[in-house]
């Protein structure tokens, strides 16, 4: 037997995983970074295969790993957590320097970076673990603490997206008809929450076409709190 409760007693950090360059970039919400050997010091990161930022790393050979502290501002997360590359510029806007591999750096709501260089791929079936050693690092806010996964979703009411390795599939029906009785509706996409007493339209009124201003999920991706 299998009880997913076990998996959510695990902890994990919250990180953005860049590469690319200063011509085109891009990065992307991970909670699986971790070092994986000391001399050299060597980091892996688990990326979805069809991630975006997936094609880019491949196809450069580097990428950079900015860690998020404890305050993190929520719109930081929901661009690289539940965008897609693809369709919006993630790094418009950001405060971002480039590595000596030219890779880019997020620094917003970060109190360190790592910049690494691609050394050896793993396949783990729907995500490629990419081994980097480490480049260069940087300290920039020694004040705060890193953000962890449980504070993420705790504080920014948000869960794992679909292509990170710890999402977990909630049942959904075809159309939302149970009405909450507080008034509030969370998405089982990324975690957002719909609240009737802080929006103009009540969710039950919301047209069917309505789609989550933060991951795109249709309304019907929506349950009832």
């Amino acid at each position: 037997m299998i009880d997913i409760e076990a998996f959510k007693r695990m902890s994990y950090g919250l990180y953005i995983v860049c590469s690319g360059n200063q011509d085109k970039g891009n990065g992307y919400i991970s909670n699986s970074v971790f070092q994986v050997t000391a001399k050299p010091a060597q980091i892996a990161a688990c990326c979805h295969k069809d991630n975006y930022t997936s094609k880019i790393i491949d196809k450069t050979g580097s990428y950079s790993v900015s860690i998020l502290h404890n305050e993190a501002e929520t719109s930081v997360i929901d661009k690289f957590g539940y965008q897609s590359g693809e369709n919006v510029d993630k790094l418009q806007g950001m405060r971002v320097e480039y590595g000596g591999t030219g890779v880019p750096i997020v620094l917003n709501s970060v109190i360190a970076w790592i910049e690494c260089k691609v050394v050896k791929k793993v396949d783990v079936g729907t995500h490629i673990m990419f081994i980097g050693e480490v480049l260069q690092t940087e300290v920039i806010n020694d004040q705060k603490p890193a953000m962890t996964y449980n504070e993420f979703k705790e504080k920014k009411n948000r869960v794992a997206p679909p292509n990170a390795p710890t999402h977990i599939d909630e049942p959904s029906e075809e159309e939302t008809t149970e009405k909450s009785s507080s008034g509030k509706y969370q998405c089982t996409q990324c975690g957002f929450i719909y609240d009737n007493s802080e929006e103009d339209t009540p969710f039950e009124d919301l047209p069917e076409d309505w789609t989550c201003p933060v991951c795109g999920a249709k309304k019907s991706d929506f349950k009832p709190i």
